[in-house]
């Protein structure tokens, strides 16, 4: 059973909004566009795992891109799944070419390529799950990994003296044979259907989510972004506020609520909060009227008398 479902990760939204709003041949977009390429590959492998987990046997609780709070600083993993007997995280890694894992080195290459290993990462989540598990909920329960390779383009090479190194690294077409085996290692019951429940949703409430902030962390600011409502047929910057509705000059496409698109981007790439001024000037409309209606109904909450109003974008 999945308890918390995979979604599209924030990081990933904000990286197509903060692309699709940049001004045209900005410095800064090849740069993102790399940046967003790497996450959507990373985004897919996870995804991939997803046939696999289908097969799964027995009773289990599955929580993907759970973040968590060790005290200090949040640490993330890609999936866990609950079984009764034990806990297993899976690292998912969407990579192509040859791929040579040094143990001993704590690295992982790629042709001239250097990565954190993925091993020692997996083994650094274990860890702290397993505190944050006996911290918070006073449980103390086996919890083992794997990291999986989910694309089939790659080779594996592994430079180590510890043969454990192939029960931990595997590709994804054996997920489940291995985990049937690794099923074997542990008791057969160490906790019922009720608490495993309890204990996976103590983990979803206490997930928080990773909101990005590109804007400062590539520095940029308001006058890199293009203004006005982009039509969702033809992609332009070129809507017309006109009689209750929008209107594209170039496509002639007609919507209701293209407005609705820009201001959620204003929420993320902006600022939460926007004034009828701001408003007027990042939708390009003139009438000061036509944008409080707008804003009223789009807002759920706002702030302040009806001129200086400010209201609260979700």
């Amino acid at each position: 059973m999945i308890i918390k479902p995979r979604i599209i990760p924030p990081d990933i939204a904000h990286l197509e909004m903060l692309l699709h709003r940049i001004k045209p041949h900005h410095t800064k977009i090849p740069q993102l566009e790399e940046i967003l390429s790497a996450k959507q590959a990373g985004w897919s492998g996870e995804q991939s795992l997803d046939f696999h987990l289908d097969y799964l046997k027995g009773p289990h609780y599955i929580l993907h891109n759970l973040r968590l709070n060790d005290g200090r600083h949040f640490f993330q993993i890609d999936t866990v799944i609950l079984f009764p007997s034990f806990i297993l995280i899976l690292e998912a890694k969407n990579m192509i070419g040859q791929i040579s894992i040094h143990r001993e080195k704590r690295e992982m290459r790629r042709d001239t390529e250097g990565f954190q290993d993925p091993v020692e990462q997996a083994e650094r989540q274990k860890y702290l799950l397993d505190e944050w598990l006996y911290n918070h909920l006073g449980t103390r329960m086996p919890i083992d990994f794997l990291v999986v390779f989910t694309n089939r383009r790659c080779t594996l090479e592994f430079d180590s003296s510890d043969s454990s190194i192939y029960e931990k690294v595997i590709r994804a077409t054996s997920l489940v044979d291995t985990i049937e085996k690794k099923k074997g290692f542990y008791p057969k019951r160490m906790f019922g259907k009720e608490e495993l429940s309890r204990i996976g949703q103590a983990l979803v409430d206490a997930h928080k989510e990773y909101i990005p902030d590109y804007m400062s962390r590539y520095n940029l600011n308001y006058s890199d972004l293009q203004k006005g409502v982009r039509c969702p047929a033809c992609g332009k910057y070129s809507m017309k506020r006109t009689k209750m509705k929008w209107a594209c000059p170039v496509c002639f496409h007609i919507s209701l609520y293209a407005h609705e698109q820009a201001l959620r981007e204003y929420a993320v790439l902006v600022a939460k909060i926007i004034s009828n001024k701001e408003a007027r000037d990042f939708l390009r409309i003139s009438s000061r009227h036509v944008v409080y209606r707008l804003l009223s109904a789009y807002c759920k909450e706002r702030r302040g008398s009806t001129k200086k109003a400010r209201f609260l974008l979700e």
